[in-house]
């Protein structure tokens, strides 16, 4: 999941993405967030899934134009 993660984040044209993850796999979507630190990672672990929230520091879109 991880890998697809990064592609995810890496190729996004949205500023917030969202995941569900198998517990095995919150590791790995953590450790994007030392690949791609332009994003936040907020990461919350349930009984059987983790849910991921991704946010970008700097949005993208809905920007207000000078």
């Amino acid at each position: 999941m991880g890998l697809e993660v990064g592609w995810y984040l890496r190729f996004a044209k949205a500023d917030r993405i969202e995941a569900l993850v198998s517990l095995k796999g919150a590791p790995q979507v953590r450790h994007e967030a030392h690949i791609f630190p332009d994003w936040d990672f907020e990461i919350t672990e349930f009984e059987d899934h983790a849910r991921a929230v991704m946010t970008r520091r700097e949005p993208l879109w809905n920007k207000e134009q000078p």
